[in-house]
């Protein structure tokens, strides 16, 4: 899946209003979305520009702890950091998709929101691809297939 960084703050002030942004409804679909910022001196007022996104799509979009908590988690798959790094902040097996690669007492993302995105995806792959998963799907290289029998 492509990697979406979203800037509610940025994108209000420059051309789209909160009421008419994206994100809700991309992250609802289950795009692979997460929050940034951009051009912290000019858009936003605290030190912490990053909780001001937050914040915002907190309470603009209504979004709940657990939506935070998937959000913040995607932040973190989507970085250049180290995959030590990722270990540490989101579990040895974060590599895997659905609950397989979530450590919930790390992300606080429920698993059973982790496996309806891995099972919406797989829908998704098998429409695009005629019904089939493909055998090497190079796009996703974190995609675990089920064994053949």
């Amino acid at each position: 899946q492509t990697a979406i960084a979203m800037s509610p703050l940025s994108n209000n002030a420059l051309f789209v209003e909160y009421t008419r942004n994206p994100l809700p409804l991309y992250f609802k679909r289950g795009l692979n979305v997460s929050l940034s910022t951009d051009d912290p001196l000019q858009f936003h007022l605290t030190r912490e520009p990053l909780m001001e996104e937050y914040s915002v799509a907190m309470h603009v979009f209504r979004l709940s702890s657990p939506d935070l908590c998937e959000l913040a988690r995607n932040s973190v798959l989507q970085s250049g950091f180290e995959s030590c790094v990722k270990q540490r902040w989101l579990g040895e097996q974060y590599r895997h998709r659905g609950p397989r690669g979530n450590d919930i007492s790390r992300t606080n993302v429920p698993n059973i929101r982790l496996r309806f995105r891995e099972e919406t995806l797989r829908d998704e792959i098998r429409y695009v691809y005629d019904g089939q998963l493909p055998c090497n799907i190079e796009v996703l290289p974190t995609f675990q297939r089920a064994p053949e029998h």
